[in-house]
């Protein structure tokens, strides 16, 4: 069950008792993950208000397969190489991805097309062969969890890798798609949410470590594709040595506050409004595009 609705549901029960389930008054504070919440709710306060909170459930879920099966290969295969002290050739390769996709098929998600699955198996084999053993002898840890309690509600995420370079500290991210194109603005809007998403998992690192990592890397696996070794368009780094954006990180904290508020207003009111802007590819993807005022 989720926990959120576990909890909305008994501060709905309380209301109808009259009277507080604990002795205490203080609200309890909500998660927002830079992700899951203020990322999606950036791009569409309506397709986030439709899906997060009015039970819709996308239609075509082939994304989320897509990052889904990339994110949870990428951390059998570390688990392999840290019983075995090598990384999974082509055989173990595909071993491990059927064990995911059919875990993943109980589940019901499964992947859109066989191009699809075809194209996840063969970024896999690629990043293996590519990355190697320099990078899953340098993990040290996957999928870290970061959270940190604020006034109002608490953040949290989740990083795909904690990573070992020289005496530093690196934070990577996996994104199961092509580097956006940053010669057209919504590639370049896309790129700065992804770097804002960085912002949110070193500042998280800061306050749970004491300092910032070194830097933050992402890394665009769909790049590998008909690449025989790693091209500069992979990989994307926020440099958290420079001042510069260190102060960017404070600023967008302040930003990411504002954000939930409004987050909150529109829970409150059930009125998530249309963005001023959004780009075409992701209207052309929305369940809802049929009756959006932003499409009509």
């Amino acid at each position: 069950m989720d926990i959120e609705k576990l909890v909305e549901g008994l501060e709905r029960f309380s209301l109808h008792l009259g009277s507080p389930l604990t002795s205490s008054r203080k609200k309890l504070k909500r998660r927002y993950s830079i992700t899951g919440d203020i990322i999606s709710y950036s791009i569409c306060p309506r397709q986030y208000g439709f899906y997060k909170f009015l039970g819709y459930a996308p239609s075509n879920p082939t994304q989320e397969w897509y990052g889904s099966i990339i994110h949870r290969f990428l951390k059998r295969a570390h688990l392999y190489f840290l019983k075995n002290g090598e990384v999974p050739d082509e055989k173990v390769i595909e071993e491990i991805f059927h064990r995911i996709e059919s875990a993943m098929e109980a589940e019901g998600v499964r992947a859109s097309s066989e191009k699809a699955r075809e194209s996840a198996l063969s970024v896999l084999k690629k990043f293996c062969r590519i990355e190697g053993k320099n990078f899953f002898s340098s993990v040290l840890e996957a999928e870290l969890q970061l959270i940190k309690e604020l006034d109002n509600f608490i953040l949290y995420g989740i990083v795909d890798v904690l990573k070992r370079d020289g005496e530093a500290l690196e934070i990577w991210d996996y994104k199961g798609m092509r580097r956006p194109d940053e010669r057209k603005p919504f590639g370049r809007e896309k790129l700065e949410r992804y770097r804002k998403q960085m912002f949110v998992y070193g500042y998280l690192f800061k306050e749970r470590s004491g300092e910032f990592p070194k830097r933050a890397v992402l890394y665009f696996m769909n790049e590998l594709l008909n690449c025989e070794k790693r091209p500069e368009s992979a990989i994307y780094v926020v440099d958290f040595e420079k001042e510069e954006t260190v102060r960017e990180v404070k600023e967008f904290i302040s930003e990411f506050k504002r954000i939930v508020e409004r987050i909150e207003k529109s829970r409150e009111t059930n009125s998530w409004e249309l963005p001023a802007e959004i780009d075409e590819e992701t209207c052309k993807q929305c369940d809802f595009r049929f009756d959006c005022p932003k499409v009509l």
